[in-house]
């Protein structure tokens, strides 16, 4: 008798233990749900139209169980402007460490050369001064908050990354736009640089631009690194970057983005500003922008 009553009580408890744990389940279901954000589906983004330059591709990659305000990283390839290429490299480490991706597209019919895109659109290879609500650098901004609407995403500051024309793109954007809500950004391994003097014409230098001490500090100060491919030592092919005014920069990215570190840390020191720069050199990588990717998303994201 014992023995069947006990039997009947452990029974009458798992009847009514059993809805309790589903009534749990599913309270924790809900609650969990209301901070993640719904993945892209195909075509998996979409071209952008709302601001005065020409249309710009925007491809978004958000991972499973991303939540709303998960950091979100824009991407900037390179002069191919292989906009699917680059994007696909970061797959993995956004959804190895929860970032969302939003990669540029700039085609080359509507951005034809590296005046309008590794320089921002700033002027034409006349020298004629852009109106600055046009430059290539004047849409980074809006397509984040673009992108943010339209996926319900809260994040209030975004991560740069740019290789090659990109790297080149990056490291003028933070000078061209210093109150741009950039957490960190990573120029690598820049095809040549806007080096901080008023001897060299834009874009190898600031000659012909309004930049004063005022506008350096804020470029200094920035949380920017520039990584290189150690073996990043090949010449560049596109008139810009292989010209008179690149070689003297040095024979390769690698050079070029050296001197543009140590030139500005230098300036810097000489003027007493801030630097926050960082030189991150990898081993083994040439011009690469998948070999490049994990140490910039180890500087962005990890510390």
């Amino acid at each position: 008798m014992h023995l069947k009553e006990t039997v009947f009580l452990k029974e009458y408890k798992m009847i009514h233990f059993k809805p309790l744990v589903f009534l749990v389940f599913i309270l924790t279901a809900a609650v969990h749900s209301q901070d993640l954000i719904d993945q892209v589906s195909p075509p998996w983004g979409y071209v952008f139209y709302d601001w005065e330059g020409p249309p710009v591709d925007v491809i978004v990659y958000i991972p499973a169980e991303t939540k709303s305000n998960d950091p979100v990283l824009v991407v900037v390839p390179g002069a191919s402007r292989d906009t699917q290429r680059f994007h696909g490299s970061w797959l993995s480490l956004a959804k190895e460490n929860k970032f969302i991706v939003v990669t540029i597209g700039a085609p080359k019919t509507l951005f034809p050369d590296e005046w309008s895109y590794n320089a921002g659109g700033v002027m034409t290879s006349n020298g004629d001064v852009s109106k600055e609500t046009e430059w290539l650098f004047s849409v980074i901004e809006p397509i984040f908050f673009d992108v943010k609407e339209k996926y319900k995403i809260e994040t209030k500051r975004f991560h740069l990354f740019g290789h090659s024309a990109g790297g080149g793109f990056v490291h003028r954007f933070m000078l061209f736009k210093p109150n741009a809500p950039v957490v960190r950004a990573v120029a690598a391994n820049p095809a040549f640089v806007t080096l901080p003097n008023h001897n060299s014409l834009y874009p190898f230098g600031l000659g012909g631009l309004p930049f004063d001490d005022l506008a350096l500090s804020s470029w200094f100060k920035a949380e920017m690194a520039v990584v290189l491919g150690e073996k990043d030592l090949g010449p560049r092919t596109q008139p810009l970057s292989n010209g008179k005014e690149a070689r003297e920069q040095g024979p390769h990215c690698f050079a070029r983005g050296t001197l543009l570190y140590k030139v500005s840390k230098q300036q810097a020191k000489e003027k007493n500003l801030d630097f926050k720069w960082r030189l991150i050199t990898v081993p083994g990588v040439g011009h690469d922008n998948l070999g490049i990717a994990p140490y910039a998303c180890k500087y962005l994201f990890g510390g």
